[in-house]
C-alpha cells in the first residue's frame, strides 16, 4: 500500500511520455525571403533526421518575376552545385532544373515573383549537410544558397 503513490506516479509519467510527440515529430517551419540582390535572408537551417520540415519561400523584391524569380531547391549530398545550376540555366519550363539533374533534388518550391510565396513540406533526410539553392539563372553564382544541417 505504501508503494501505491509511487506506482501511480510512474504510470502517469509513462502515459504522458507515450502521448507526447517526440522532437522529430514536431514540424520545423522556416520562412525564407529572397531579394533583388539575389540573396536569401536565411542561409542556415538545422533540423533532426526524420523531422517534418515546412519551407516557405517569399520574394521580397520589386523586379518582375521574368527577370528576378526565386525558389528553394534542396540538393542531395555530393551534388556539384555550380554544374547543377549551369545545366538548368536554359530550362525555364522545369524551374531551371535540367531534366538529367532532377534526380539530385530532394525537395523544391516553384519560382515566385515579387509578393508571391510557395511552401513545401518534406521529411528531413539522414544526418548530414545539404545545400539549398535558387536555380534562377545566375542566382547561385551570386551567392543565393544556404545549408540545411540534419542532426
Amino acid at each position: 500500500m505504501k508503494h501505491k503513490p509511487f506506482v501511480m506516479l510512474m504510470l502517469i509519467t509513462c502515459l504522458l511520455t507515450a502521448c507526447l510527440p517526440s522532437f522529430a515529430d514536431e514540424e520545423k517551419k522556416v520562412a525564407i525571403t529572397g531579394n533583388d540582390q539575389m540573396k536569401y535572408d536565411v542561409t542556415s537551417i538545422e533540423v533532426t533526421a526524420g523531422q517534418k520540415v515546412a519551407i516557405t519561400i517569399s520574394n521580397g523584391g520589386q523586379i518582375p518575376k521574368t527577370a528576378m524569380a526565386h525558389n528553394f531547391v534542396l540538393l542531395k549530398p555530393g551534388t556539384d552545385v555550380t554544374a547543377f545550376a549551369t545545366a538548368g540555366m536554359s530550362q525555364p519550363a522545369s524551374e531551371y532544373i535540367a531534366p538529367d539533374q532532377a534526380d539530385k533534388v530532394i525537395a523544391k518550391t516553384k519560382s515566385v515573383g515579387p509578393g508571391e510565396s510557395d511552401t513545401i513540406t518534406f521529411t528531413a533526410p539522414a544526418a548530414g549537410t545539404y545545400d539549398y539553392i535558387c536555380t534562377f539563372p545566375g542566382h547561385v553564382m551570386a551567392g543565393m544558397r544556404g545549408v540545411l544541417t540534419v542532426k
